[in-house]
């Protein structure tokens, strides 16, 4: 399986999200986008490159354990075959979400990092949102899956 990905976003461990935060807007220009806390991050930071349209560059959060990088790729259809090539080489799946803005698939990589592989829906951010979306749906054909995570068909 080949996909074309292209980097996302890296979601790093801080001790104290704003600070850091500060430090990167004063030295890269990064602008913050949104902060809060939710308990797969514990308080967090999103960041954007002035690039990206304020989409999340960089994130910056407590819970070490959330750490990954995020890889975007152009369709659903890509990501479904991302999640087929990994049952394939038995990678670790490890859950996926709805996030109104991308559906997200989470996996480890055979030596433990944990990564993220997306599919921007289209939708308008609306807050934040992680709705559980049962893997089995990425077998399904794309209206099943569309229908589960309310995304409009690209």
């Amino acid at each position: 399986m080949t996909a074309n990905v292209k980097l996302g976003h890296v979601a790093l461990s801080a001790q104290n999200p704003g600070a850091l935060a500060a430090f990167y807007h004063a030295l890269l220009g990064l602008e913050q986008t949104l902060e809060g806390t939710l308990p797969n991050l514990g308080d967090f930071v999103f960041l954007s490159d002035t690039t990206n349209e304020r989409q999340q560059t960089l994130t910056f959060m407590t819970r070490a354990e959330a750490r990954h990088v995020a890889w975007e790729v152009e369709s659903l259809t890509a990501l479904q075959g991302i999640y087929a090539a990994a049952k394939a080489q038995d990678a670790l799946v490890l859950f996926a979400l709805d996030h109104g803005v991308t559906v997200s698939l989470y996996l480890r990589d055979p030596e433990g990092n944990s990564f993220e592989v997306y599919w921007p829906t289209g939708r308008a951010a609306a807050g934040l949102q992680a709705a559980p979306i049962d893997l089995a749906l990425f077998e399904q054909p794309q209206e099943v899956l569309l229908a589960q995570s309310n995304a409009p068909a690209r």
